[in-house]
């Protein structure tokens, strides 16, 4: 075979193959632009952890919405929207709505994920998730997280998606309220592993008296104020390695923190 003929029918061929590919592209939307909706799958990706929205109530929103997709063109879905309103609910973190050429929209939902539940002193329980927002409580269901109670007063009206960080107490003339240093702590203590598996509540007598409820041991750690807590978790932790196992962890009442350079227990 000369040399011609060879590039020749390469060149048939990569014509033919484009041809194809273009008869298969213009096919292929046309039978898109002709097809329905004819069904609406909702996953809620994290719904083995958290409870705050249910793949049936969203879907049942978007159904009986005006503009439901179901018998609706493909072509016509607005998929940006539907995300959007679907993001208008209080406990949704991320949506992501597509459409499949089998006629099926698609939703997958992830859910905000709470760090801690405060219990203030109006009788008023929240949640803040671990962006600093204010989350709101839903019935039915209680996110396994840190808890906060005691004499807390916001200064800040309590509402959805508020950013506790980005509020200021000017009755304090300080750059963080209350509310994000207990946020930050919350932070702390669910990104550290033995923390995490260890304090279980915050009980806050006032700001500079405020008590820490282990969960196995029946002691309680008076922390002081939420100032340098790292180096106090610290201080703690080494006295928990090094001096409990020796000492028992059922012989002291109370473990305080507030001091500088020691340790002082109290014991039952």
């Amino acid at each position: 075979m000369n040399k011609k003929l060879r590039i020749g029918l390469r060149i048939f061929a990569w014509l033919f193959v484009l041809t194809w590919a273009i008869y298969g592209l213009t096919y292929a939307n046309k039978v898109y632009k002709g097809q329905r909706c004819t069904k609406l799958e909702v996953r809620v990706l994290d719904s083995a952890r958290l409870k705050f929205v249910k793949a049936k109530d969203v879907y049942n929103t978007i159904v009986k919405s005006k503009n439901s997709p179901l018998g609706m063109p493909l072509s016509r879905i607005n998929t940006h929207k539907i995300e959007q309103e679907i993001c208008q609910m209080a406990a949704v973190r991320d949506v992501q709505a597509f459409k499949t050429a089998k006629g099926t929209l698609k939703v997958e939902i992830t859910q905000r994920q709470p760090v801690l539940r405060v219990f203030n002193a109006k009788g008023q329980t929240y949640y803040i998730d671990d962006s600093g927002k204010i989350l709101p409580y839903s019935s039915g269901f209680a996110a396994n997280t840190l808890v906060a109670n005691g004499n807390i007063l916001e200064p800040f009206k309590v509402v959805p998606n508020l950013d506790v960080t980005a509020i200021t107490d000017s009755t304090k003339k300080e750059p963080k309220n209350f509310i994000h240093k207990l946020y930050e702590f919350a932070m702390y203590v669910n990104n550290d592993k033995f923390w995490n598996a260890q304090i279980v509540q915050v009980y806050v007598r006032n700001h500079n008296n405020i008590e820490l409820i282990p969960l196995v041991s029946p002691h309680i750690i008076a922390l002081g104020s939420l100032d340098n807590f790292e180096v106090k978790l610290k201080k703690l932790r080494l006295f928990y390695e090094k001096a409990m196992p020796a000492e028992g962890w059922n012989k002291y009442a109370v473990i305080n923190l507030k001091f500088k350079n020691q340790i002082v227990c109290t014991k039952y």
